[in-house]
């Protein structure tokens, strides 16, 4: 595979970084751990594109019927009313912790059925 020589500027914190990953024997020099990194924003910024594509482009039918479906469930009362960015804030803090805990009580549950 052709390569081409760069030269580039990092501040002293990244350099270090850079330098700490090769004398840990992570890297055999710094040109691997940047093109390593640049794999790795590469993959991100795949990833971030396949799921915009994903979201954007459906079936405009199921698109109808799950608007349909939240449009009832609000009519049902199942919503929440936020009121400015203070309540947002609270509920998404909220949502975290029940994720959290959810998560650290099915971990147990995989625990003990393995025991």
């Amino acid at each position: 595979m052709p390569v081409e020589q760069m030269n580039i500027s990092l501040p002293p914190k990244m350099a270090r970084f850079i330098r700490g990953k090769v004398k840990a024997g992570d890297y055999t020099n710094a040109s691997e751990v940047v093109r390593d990194a640049v794999r790795h924003m590469q993959e991100v910024e795949a990833a971030r594109k396949d799921r915009h594509a994903r979201v954007t482009i459906g079936d405009p039918d199921d698109a109808a019927a799950e608007i349909r479906e939240g449009y009832a469930a609000i009519r049902r009362g199942e919503y929440t009313d936020i009121d400015g960015d203070a309540e947002l804030k609270a509920y998404f803090d909220d949502t975290r912790e029940r994720a959290r805990k959810e998560l650290v009580a099915g971990k147990n549950r995989q625990r003990r059925t393995r025991k």
